[in-house]
């Protein structure tokens, strides 16, 4: 049985998703003094967004690319400020959506009547 539909796999794939793009920022941000290191950057919001229209909670894919941002003299393309840009924006979204689990689950106890 599939408790809260699959609205909560939509919002697990999402957060699946924001984990592994916020996982990409720390190692990005781990690296920044690695000569030749490249940026990594995680994509997943179009792959939900097709999944949805084709009701198909399973079919969410993540992909990792290389960022093409210019590098520096040591080959290292890493920003700083991007990353933490883009981990303060991350860590809003996953509290939106797990706001949004919540609200899920206390809608599913508030029908059985708990």
């Amino acid at each position: 049985m599939n408790v809260g539909g699959s609205t909560l796999d939509y919002l697990a794939s999402a957060l699946r998703g924001l984990d592994a793009q916020r996982q990409a920022n720390e190692h990005n941000i781990a690296n920044i003094e690695t000569p030749g290191f490249r940026a990594r950057r995680v994509s997943f919001e179009d792959s939900l967004k097709r999944a949805i229209a084709n009701d198909d909670p399973g079919g969410v894919k993540y992909t990792t690319s290389l960022s093409n941002l210019s590098t520096r003299w040591d080959g290292n393309n890493v920003r700083l400020d991007d990353e933490l840009t883009a981990l303060e924006e991350n860590a809003l979204k996953q509290q939106l959506l797990t706001r949004a689990v919540n609200d899920q689950f206390g809608r599913t106890r508030a029908a059985l009547g708990r």
